[in-house]
C-alpha cells in the first residue's frame, strides 16, 4: 500500500533557505533544553514550545513555504495526529472539571501537530535535523555523564544538570532536559537512529559504544536500558529475517548495534551487580517520593548511595510508585468515562500526589494518560497513529522504524515524552521521503 508523501521541496532564495534553516536547527537545539522555561500569559512556556511557532509562522507566512506547509498537512500522519487532537478536545469540553486547567495541554499537543507538519513540509528541514541529532549522540552522553559524576564527587556542591534522586539517595544526570528520565529518553532515540545507518565510520561507531553506557549510568534509567536493547534487538530481527538483501550485507548492516547492545549490557551487567540495589526509604512519602514536587534537599554529609540502576524489583520504588497511580486511575475509569475519557490533564485535579499531600497527581505513563483522558476512543486513535507512522516510513528505513518505534513504545509506558518535541523531530524525520544518498546506499 503506498501513502501520499509531501512534494518535492520548493524552489527557495539562499535567505529563505538559511532562515529555514537557522530556525530548523533552533527548534532541534529547543528539544534538548526542556528544563528551561518562560512566563507568557500566566502559563510557563518551555523553549521548546516556543521556537516551533516561530518555525511555522515563518512557514505560513512565505507564499512557497506556505504551499509545502499546507501539503504536509494532507499526509496520513498529521491527519491522524489531528483527529487524535480533536478528540482530546472534544472529551475536554465534555468532561473537564476546569478547561483552563486542561488548556495547557491541549496548547502543546496543537503545537506539537504545527511542529510535525513544518519538519514534514521540507524533506531537507528534516534531513538537517537528523543530522543534528545523530551527531548530539556522544556529546550528550558525555555532557550527562560528566554532570553525574561532578554531582556526585561533591555530594552536590556542584549539580548544574543533576537532581537527587531522594529514594536512592544519588545524583542523576538530566543534562539540560527536564528530568533524568527525559535526558535518557532522548539519548536513547537519538542512539537508535545513529547506529542503525549504513555508512557510519569506526570513530562515529567507537564513541557511540564507549559513550552512550556512560549517559545511560549517569541517568540512573533502568527503562532507558531496556528500551535501548529492546530496540537494538527489534531493529535486528527485522534487518536479518525481513530484508531481502544479501545475508552478508545484512549482517554488516546490524554490527553497529550489535556492538552497542554488547557495550550496553556489559556495562549495566556490572553496575547492576555492584553494590547495594536497595532504595534507602521504599516509601513514597512527602520526604521520598519520586514526585517533581518533592521539596526535600539532600544531606551533602550522608555518604550512602545507591545503586538506583541495579535495583529491578516490582514492589517498590519508582515501579511501585506508577502501579499506585495507575491504581488511583482506574478508579475514575468506568461507565462512558472508560470509553471517553475524563478529559485532558484532568487527573491531578481529582488526585494529589501518592505520597506527596498538597501535589496535584500526574500521570507519567503514556497508555494510562490517554486512556484516562480519552478514553478507549483516545487511545485507539493513538494506536492508529503510531500504525500510520510506520505504515508511512519508506521501504528501506522500515528496520530503523521498528526498533524506534519498539523502543519508544516500551520507554513512554512507564515515561512519557509525548508531548515534548523530541517526539514530533523523530517522527518527521522517520517518515521523511527518501534521499538520493540513501537510494545509492541501501541506507534505512
Amino acid at each position: 500500500m503506498r501513502f501520499p508523501r509531501t512534494s518535492a521541496d520548493p524552489v527557495l532564495s539562499p535567505r529563505v533557505r538559511t532562515v529555514t534553516s537557522v530556525l530548523i536547527v533552533a527548534v532541534v537545539v529547543s528539544s534538548f533544553v526542556g528544563r528551561y522555561d518562560l512566563p507568557i500569559a500566566g502559563f510557563r512556556v518551555r523553549i521548546e514550545q516556543v521556537v516551533p511557532l516561530v518555525l511555522a509562522a515563518w512557514m505560513l507566512g512565505h507564499p512557497l513555504l506556505r504551499g509545502a506547509f499546507f501539503r504536509a498537512a494532507r499526509h496520513p500522519v498529521p491527519l491522524v495526529y489531528a483527529a487524535f487532537v480533536a478528540w482530546n478536545v472534544v472529551t475536554t469540553l465534555v468532561f473537564s472539571p476546569s478547561l483552563g486547567w486542561s488548556a495547557s495541554i491541549l496548547i502543546w499537543l496543537m503545537i506539537d501537530l504545527l511542529l510535525l507538519i513544518s519538519l514534514m513540509a521540507l524533506a531537507e528541514g528534516a534531513n538537517l535535523a537528523e543530522r543534528l541529532g545523530r551527531l548530539s549522540v556522544a556529546p550528550w552522553a558525555l555532557v550527562g555523564f560528566t554532570a553525574f559524576a561532578v554531582a556526585n564527587l561533591t555530594r552536590g556542591r556542584v549539580s548544574f544538570g543533576a537532581d537527587f534522586d531522594y529514594l536512592y539517595e544519588v545524583y542523576v544526570a538530566r543534562a539540560t532536559a527536564i528530568e533524568a528520565n527525559i535526558y535518557a529518553s532522548i539519548l536513547v532515540f537519538w542512539t537508535l537512529l545513529a547506529v542503525t545507518r549504513r555508512g557510519l565510520s569506526r570513530v562515529e561507531i567507537t564513541a557511540i559504544a564507549i559513550a552512550v553506557p556512560l549517559g545511560l549510568i549517569a541517568s540512573q534509567t533502568r527503562t532507558a536500558v531496556f528500551s535501548l536493547l529492546l530496540g537494538l534487538a527489534v531493529f535486528a530481527a527485522y534487518a536479518l529475517l525481513v530484508d531481502r538483501r544479501p545475508a552478508r550485507e545484512r549482517w554488516r548492516r546490524v554490527l553497529p548495534a550489535a556492538i552497542v547492545a554488547c557495550t550496553v549490557v556489559f556495562s549495566y551487567g556490572i553496575l547492576a551487580a555492584s553494590g547495594s540495589t536497595a532504595p534507602a526509604d521504599r516509601t513514597l512519602s512527602a520526604t521520598s517520593s519520586p514526585s517533581p514536587g518533592a521539596t526535600r534537599e539532600p544531606d551533602p554529609s550522608n555518604p550512602e548511595q545507591q545503586n538506583k540502576i541495579g535495583d529491578i524489583d516490582f514492589d517498590g520504588g519508582t515501579i511501585g510508585f506508577r502501579v499506585t497511580v495507575a491504581e488511583l486511575a482506574a478508579e475514575d475509569m468506568h461507565g462512558v468515562n472508560l470509553w471517553f475519557g475524563n478529559g485532558t490533564n484532568t487527573f491531578g485535579l481529582r488526585h494529589e500526589q501518592p505520597g506527596t499531600p498538597g501535589v496535584s497527581g500526574h500521570i507519567i505513563m503514556l497508555p494510562i494518560q490517554v486512556l484516562y483522558d480519552g478514553g478507549i476512543v483516545g487511545l485507539g486513535l493513538l494506536g492508529a497513529f503510531f500504525v500510520t507512522v510506520f505504515a508511512c516510513v519508506p521501504r528501506r528505513r522500515r528496520p530503523v522504524a521498528a526498533g524506534l518505534l519498539a523502543a519508544y513504545v516500551l520507554s513512554a509506558t512507564l515515561t512519557s515524552m509525548f508531548w515534548f518535541a523530541v517526539t514530533w523531530i523523530l517522527v518527521a524525520v522517520l517518515v521523511r521521503p527518501e534521499s538520493a544518498s540513501e537510494r545509492d546506499l541501501g541506507d534505512a
